[in-house]
């Protein structure tokens, strides 16, 4: 499994994660790749977006959000998934796997990764941080039901 992140200035690094990750591990995370480059990927007003998944809503992390001023976006239950985070990985699951590429190793996989996230070109971040208010109209549009994106 890998973290990353993106804002209209840029991409995060990218973290990989063996096996399942706990609120204390996130929070490592966010400590590491997150924090302190935030403004230089969204400016310096910028709200973090991430889904309900348990670690995200751990209490352990809300308050520590708090400490370190990151504004969190409200993200209601049941909510359809419009992070764009989702189809940068997928742009980036295409690049890895151009060609029907296989890979031997989890070292070779893990140097693809990275060579192909370093590619993602600024156009395509602007894209998908422009296409945002087009994806919650869609949802209100539809009654919160299933959406394109």
């Amino acid at each position: 499994m890998i973290w990353a992140s993106f804002g209209w200035g840029g991409i995060s690094s990218i973290c990989f994660v063996d096996g399942r990750m706990n609120a204390k591990g996130y929070r490592e995370v966010l400590n590491k790749h997150l924090i302190g480059i935030g403004s230089c990927m969204c400016g310096s007003d910028w709200i973090f977006q991430q889904d309900n998944a348990p670690i995200h809503r751990a209490k352990v992390n809300l308050t520590w959000f708090k400490s370190q001023k990151v504004n969190v976006l409200p993200w209601p239950s049941l909510s359809p998934a419009l992070n764009p985070i989702e189809n940068l990985c997928g742009i980036l699951a295409r690049k890895v796997y151009a060609g029907g590429k296989q890979f031997r190793t989890k070292e070779q996989l893990k140097t693809t990764i990275i060579k192909s996230w370093e590619e993602i070109s600024i156009e395509q971040l602007h894209a998908l941080v422009e296409s945002i208010p087009e994806r919650i109209f869609e949802v209100i549009k539809l009654n919160g039901a299933k959406t394109k994106y």
